[in-house]
């Protein structure tokens, strides 16, 4: 565990795809994170420490949204849906959203 992530499960790699994702498509980090419940309390409990929590919220607002869908949303109606287009392209990998939101992986086994 390093001082902003406590695990790199599923929920915390799907989310960030999806910020990458939506970076990818639009040339702009996105303003909100949605998804269901469920997800943003694994998020907040299981993934990421307080502070990792706190620096998403920095950057990111979460709102809570359908059972099963990761949203990120941005301006003028700008949508990337993780569950219809995430993983669909390596060049997704280019951006870093982990770096953006300040996640350091120091001290942590590669994901």
């Amino acid at each position: 565990m390093n001082k902003t992530i406590k695990s790199h499960g599923g929920i915390l790699v799907r989310s960030m795809e999806a910020l990458n994702g939506f970076r990818e498509k639009y040339s702009y980090w996105p303003f909100v994170l949605e998804a269901d419940a469920g997800t943003i309390a694994v998020l907040a409990t299981g993934c990421l420490t307080p502070l990792g929590f706190f620096l998403l919220q920095s950057k990111i607002d979460l709102v809570e949204g359908g059972e099963g869908q990761i949203l990120a949303k941005g301006r003028d109606g700008d949508v990337f849906n993780y569950g219809e287009e995430g993983w669909q392209s390596e060049s997704a990998h280019r951006h870093d959203a982990q770096t953006w939101l300040g996640l350091s992986d120091e001290g942590t086994d590669a994901v």
